[in-house]
């Protein structure tokens, strides 16, 4: 195992030029699943979890999907959810996550409990534990890698492309060695998956988003801390959090 995680590390270190090289958009397709997210909470009585899991469970709406792009040039990423009629209710959430790699910075206009925020900060990356699992995504052969938010309590595992030695990936998800095609979160409550990757021969502009309302500048930290607080909230009025945020 060390030794397929140092040549995977090898191969990320000889080939980070490839980052100012190539620019594209990866498009992926985002699953929720309300029963696994339910069953996920494990702060709810049991009773809870297995009563609102069976609900959710026998009807037609117990999952949906979303569509997301994430676009890259050399050195920059931005990674954004598609509105489309399916989504109607959802077009006041902004989130885009905009990253410039060559300075380490971030420029991320979301929306969190019904409050426009603008976060401004040097880039933050999860502290992943690297695995030696192999599967095909999107037509790349990718390899695993795990990591446990402490903040919502739950395993996510990263599926990351082998020959595409770039530190990105959807979501918030970044800092592996090589492109994030796939994350999993809590065993499936929450799933993104690279459907597609379209490179391009020029170095694609990207800029930052336009801010059109006023929005409260935070850092991560500041991010974290509110929804730390908004989940203590709800484990005290047994609710799941979920709700207010998103999973």
């Amino acid at each position: 195992m060390k030794k397929v995680i140092f040549l995977t590390l090898s191969f990320f270190l000889m080939n980070i030029s490839c980052f100012g090289q190539e620019s594209g958009i990866v498009s992926y397709t985002v699953t929720h699943d309300w029963t696994k997210k339910y069953l996920s909470c494990e702060y709810l009585s049991k009773a809870e979890r297995e009563r609102s899991a069976y609900v959710w469970g026998a009807g037609r709406d117990n999952g949906w999907e979303v569509k997301a792009e994430l676009k890259f040039n050399a050195g920059v990423s931005c990674y954004e959810r598609k509105v489309d009629e399916n989504s109607q209710w959802r077009k006041g959430d902004d989130f885009i996550i905009h990253r410039n790699h060559e300075n380490g910075e971030t420029f991320d206009v979301l929306t969190l409990l019904d409050k426009q925020y603008l976060i401004q900060d040097s880039m933050v990356c999860q502290h992943w534990k690297i695995k030696n699992d192999m599967k095909e995504v999107a037509g790349r052969i990718c390899m695993n890698a795990s990591y446990y938010d402490s903040v919502k309590g739950k395993e996510v595992i990263a599926w990351f492309a082998l020959d595409l030695p770039i530190p990105i990936g959807p979501d918030r998800y970044c800092g592996l060695p090589g492109m994030i095609l796939e994350i999993n979160e809590a065993n499936g409550a929450l799933v993104y998956t690279a459907t597609s990757i379209i490179f391009s021969d020029d170095n694609m502009e990207i800029a930052k988003p336009t801010v059109k309302k006023k929005r409260k500048v935070i850092d991560t930290q500041e991010y974290i801390r509110i929804i730390a607080k908004y989940i203590e909230e709800c484990k005290k009025m047994q609710r799941p959090y979920f709700w207010g945020i998103a999973f």
